[in-house]
């Protein structure tokens, strides 16, 4: 049983529906300072968010069910979420083990970053056009793969690649492999641990996707509560955010096929990117968050950067 009495002053006691937690969460949320940069906009989103999924309601139908009374348990559970969501600074998608992207459902735990990836944009539509043909696919790697999801998403869009994640972090590849096994990939998504390229040797790929760790050493120093409950390896990258990439992409020409490409979100990075690698010939992709966020790079233009 979850301890609240010190929460359960009147107003509290009063709460009788959903409705009404809905209200108290946004209050409790609006007069806290905290983060929405873990899928929701606002405390509004938030709210819904919280509460919907840990009642496992599905979101088109939360409105028929606001005035559905809670039982006594239920406002237990969700007023302790709430709490520790304000007062603890736990991003939801860590109280509830649970994150949407691009509509699809993902385990999440501290293990592993929070699933939020522009790359899933492109990937709903096929990363065309520069991906002509999504079943003529046959290899895609997800560098960095924390969760999964990106790799989950990958097999998806291409049906006939083998899709292989590889991740430093094995407790971040344990959170993968739940992510595998709910969306039956067991066959069809292989894991590695290793840095980088590190147990790649010999495989080479049509597709590369990464979302690598990219926040500066000063950004990490001033990143808000919800973030330190991520793991720090997974966002830390040095003074310039650009200490993986800069590892990353002059290795990552061995690893692709002739007419390969590999497609990096380093956040706002852009001239961190220019700035590291003068001259390299970049393609910039537009998605929500605007067009300095993802690259891409063929095969041919990282062979001719830094030789074949």
């Amino acid at each position: 049983m979850y301890e609240i009495a010190p929460l359960l002053d009147d107003p509290i006691h009063n709460l009788k529906t959903i409705r009404d937690l809905y209200r108290w969460a946004i209050t409790e949320m609006e007069t806290a300072d905290l983060s929405y940069g873990h899928g929701s906009p606002d405390s509004w989103e938030e709210a819904s968010f919280l509460i919907c999924r840990a009642l496992k309601l599905p979101f088109e139908h939360f409105e028929e069910f606001q005035d559905a009374a809670l039982t006594h348990n239920e406002l237990v559970r969700l007023v302790h979420l709430v709490d520790r969501r304000v007062h603890d600074k736990v991003p939801t998608a860590y109280l509830l083990k649970e994150a949407w992207l691009t509509g699809h459902r993902f385990y999440i735990d501290e293990r592993a970053l929070i699933p939020r990836s522009y790359i899933a944009e492109l990937l709903e539509e096929d990363l065309a056009p520069w991906i002509e043909d999504p079943y003529a696919v046959s290899s895609v790697l997800d560098l960095c793969t924390g969760s999964g999801c990106l790799a989950i998403l990958a097999a998806g869009v291409f049906p006939n690649a083998a899709v292989t994640g590889s991740d430093l972090s094995e407790d971040a590849l344990e959170v993968a492999k739940i992510n595998r096994r709910d969306y039956d990939l067991e066959d069809a998504l292989e894991l590695v641990r290793g840095d980088l390229f590190e147990n790649l040797q010999g495989c080479t790929f049509d597709l590369i996707i990464s979302n690598p760790p990219y926040v500066t050493t000063d950004s990490m120093s001033r990143l808000p509560s919800e973030y330190r409950h991520e793991p720090e390896m997974a966002l830390g990258a040095g003074a310039d955010g650009m200490d993986v990439v800069r590892r990353l992409l002059p290795e990552a020409r061995r690893h692709l096929n002739d007419n390969g490409i590999i497609v990096v979100e380093v956040g706002d990075g852009l001239e961190a990117v220019e700035a590291a690698f003068p001259g390299l010939e970049l393609t910039w992709l537009s998605v929500s968050g605007g067009d300095d966020q993802v690259f891409m790079a063929t095969k041919a233009e990282l062979d001719r950067y830094f030789g074949a």
